[in-house]
């Protein structure tokens, strides 16, 4: 379902019982047991709190903009929710080692359905086929939203061997962390500095490098990122982790897009 739908819905998740820690990283995300508030049903979900080291109102933000975008061009990403940590929750936390994360994350926190099935990519491992084709839009994709952080070290997304899901936002739209007067005044056309430092890690560059594939094929799914698409962006977003920036990236990517085959010749040219 896409967020311009008139039934989308934005789940509230009371988390009530804790898991396992998924991984040794900044942010520490947690599985636990939750509640949805409305379908009163119960299931898995990955709780990234608030108390984290990289995790803020504004990085709550990206994560629901980068998931939201994802499916509004046609990728997978995972379903994301805001999880609500009470103190019974903490206090079941206590003996552990993330609790004084979570007690540092009491309310609304971003949280994602946990996915059962799928696993990170083996590294120099050759794609599908199915995996290529999702690869292109995925390359493009990040390339659009300034995703800086889907490389060999940290691939942030799974797969099953035919679909591949998003994962992990919260430093996509990287352009919002440099002062308006040191960016570029043509932001379709990929700067030698930005294609060195993080275009060409990109997980899949070294796949598609070489291929002469056309990402001028995928202008009509990039400019879904349209007016239509924002608006419900913020109507989906929680009131309490809306920030300016919303209005800067909509902005930028706008501007992109108004050049939008200017942008992916550009991938073209990175890629031959």
């Amino acid at each position: 379902m896409l967020i311009t739908d008139s039934a989308y819905r934005l789940p509230l998740v009371y988390a009530l019982k804790p898991d396992q820690t998924l991984t040794s990283g900044a942010n520490r995300p947690l599985l636990i047991r939750g509640v949805d508030a409305e379908t009163e049903e119960e299931g898995d979900y990955v709780l990234k709190g608030s108390g984290a080291e990289r995790m803020s109102v504004e990085a709550f933000e990206r994560e629901l903009l980068g998931c939201f975008a994802a499916w509004q061009v046609g990728l997978q990403a995972v379903t994301p929710v805001q999880i609500d940590v009470s103190p019974e929750f903490l206090a079941l936390m206590r003996g552990r080692e993330e609790y004084g994360l979570i007690s540092r994350s009491l309310g609304r926190n971003f949280g994602s359905e946990y996915q059962r099935g799928l696993r990170e990519f083996v590294t120099g491992q050759p794609l599908t086929t199915a995996e290529l084709e999702q690869a292109q839009l995925i390359f493009a994709f990040d390339v659009l939203i300034n995703n800086v952080d889907r490389n060999a070290l940290k691939q942030n997304m799974l797969t099953d061997g035919q679909r591949i899901v998003l994962l992990d936002h919260e430093l996509a739209f990287s352009f919002t962390k440099v002062l308006p007067f040191l960016r570029s005044r043509q932001p379709w056309l990929l700067e030698e500095v930005d294609v060195r430092e993080w275009i060409q890690k990109h997980y899949f560059f070294p796949h598609l490098r070489g291929r002469q594939f056309d990402f001028t094929t995928l202008v009509p799914q990039l400019s879904r990122l349209d007016t239509a698409f924002w608006q419900a962006a913020r109507q989906h977003t929680p009131t309490a982790w809306q920030t300016e920036q919303v209005d800067d990236i909509e902005a930028y990517i706008c501007q992109v897009l108004s050049h939008v085959l200017e942008f992916t010749q550009e991938l073209n040219r990175v890629t031959a």
